[in-house]
């Protein structure tokens, strides 16, 4: 049975000047978290599924040896897996963290926020982060009418605890305060157990795409919450 929040002394506050590198540190945590869900997520597309075996077929009709298929179809495996451990190396190295370098000039302005969970040592265990959407929206709506959901982590050894539900509940009153009309987020198949409690929070799924990166593709979903559904987070 999962820990108490409030037992453990996690508390969700506002971002601090010094948390920037323990932020940066949860994040790619939670990055290279999701390495085994896209191995197996992978292993299962049909044409992964396909080019593994034709590659042990291939070595079965060439050497007459189940020892050397067996052998490729390891081989495959292993460097399927280490392909994504490198893409999630440079994936680090890449701009994909550069907005929290600096979250006080990105983040802490005028109705938008990030927030840590802090754990009783001290510790930044959990990340999350409002900011406004402002791209791609219809011609009758407001840029800042839709505030744009990010950066929701959670450090492994504190998940299952219900402090991504705190963060998420943080976020969503601090949304409603601030008069946004609706709060978007996007995640992915490799994030399924995220994606599970943004749905059961109120959470709906309006668009699923293909997104390439570094050579994969992940089915990629965009979830909205309407703030007029309902005044469950005040």
């Amino acid at each position: 049975m999962g820990t108490n929040t409030a037992e453990m002394g996690v508390k969700i506050r506002t971002f601090r000047p010094s948390d920037t590198r323990r932020i940066r540190n949860v994040l790619i945590e939670g990055l290279y978290s999701n390495i085994d869900p896209a191995f197996f997520v992978g292993v299962r597309r049909p044409s992964v599924i396909g080019a593994v075996v034709a590659w042990t077929a291939f070595m079965y009709y060439w050497t007459l040896s189940l020892l050397s298929a067996i052998t490729v179809f390891v081989a495959l495996l292993f460097i399927y897996y280490n392909s994504l451990l490198i893409a999630a190396y440079f994936l680090t190295k890449g701009p994909l963290f550069d907005d929290v370098q600096d979250v006080q000039r990105n983040y802490m302005k005028p109705r938008r926020n990030f927030w840590v969970a802090e754990a009783d040592n001290g510790q930044v265990v959990g990340t999350i982060a409002i900011t406004l959407k402002s791209l791609d929206k219809p011609a009758n709506e407001r840029a800042d009418d839709v505030a744009w959901l990010r950066r929701m982590a959670v450090s492994e050894n504190y998940r299952r605890q219900g402090i991504a539900k705190r963060l998420v509940e943080t976020a969503i009153r601090f949304c409603r305060r601030n008069k946004y009309r609706r709060i978007e987020l996007i995640t992915t198949e490799v994030q399924l157990p995220a994606k599970a409690l943004y749905e059961k929070m109120g959470f709906r799924c309006v668009n699923t795409w293909a997104r390439r990166q570094y050579g994969f593709v992940l089915w990629t979903f965009t979830l909205v919450y309407d703030m007029q559904q309902d005044s469950t987070y005040h």
